[in-house]
């Protein structure tokens, strides 16, 4: 009896765990979600801990993948895009999917010159992985990046205006 219980203690546990991590986490990628994003804006809205960068970065082009080669196609390239994000960022750097094809990175403590550097070595990281990569549309992103300096700004701001540079980018491709 005791056994039994504590089988279905630890059951409950684990799904308690899971709909914690589902309700802060995209099930596609594995990174955060748009509420954890949005929470950690809120959070560090009061850090003193400047600069902070936040990076936007659309993937182009995935409304074309998903009509002519299925979504599971429009899937694959939102999760390489997750990989090669991981693997450019620092540990420290809050990645998350906001969107369908839309993500976000908070780059702590990241001045101008350092966010530019961050941004070509993912540009890098992406035509290295086309190089290597047989797809039937090369990945690509657009992507704009805005520096909070200190508490003069807000990280909403912040955030549209890389938001709007993005979208600027986006539109000379």
């Amino acid at each position: 009896m005791n056994s039994l219980l504590q089988e279905k203690e630890r059951i409950i546990t684990e799904e308690k765990n899971n709909i914690e991590y589902l309700s802060l986490h995209d099930y596609i990628t594995g990174l955060y979600n748009r509420r954890y994003f949005e929470n950690e804006l809120k959070r560090l809205e009061s850090s003193r801990k400047y600069p902070i960068t936040i990076v936007i970065i659309d993937l182009d082009g995935l409304k074309v993948i998903n009509d002519n080669y299925g979504h599971k196609m429009g899937d694959q390239y939102i999760i390489n895009t997750a990989e090669i994000l991981k693997s450019t960022a620092r540990t420290e750097d809050i990645i998350a999917r906001i969107g369908g094809d839309e993500f976000a990175i908070i780059l702590p403590t990241t001045n101008h010159k350092e966010a530019e550097n961050f941004c070509q070595r993912l540009q890098q990281n992406i035509n290295e992985f086309n190089k290597g990569e047989k797809l039937v549309k090369p990945l690509s992103i657009s992507l704009g990046f805005e520096v909070m300096e200190d508490s003069q700004q807000s990280l909403s701001e912040v955030f549209n205006k890389a938001d709007q540079k993005m979208y600027i980018n986006k539109g000379r491709k």
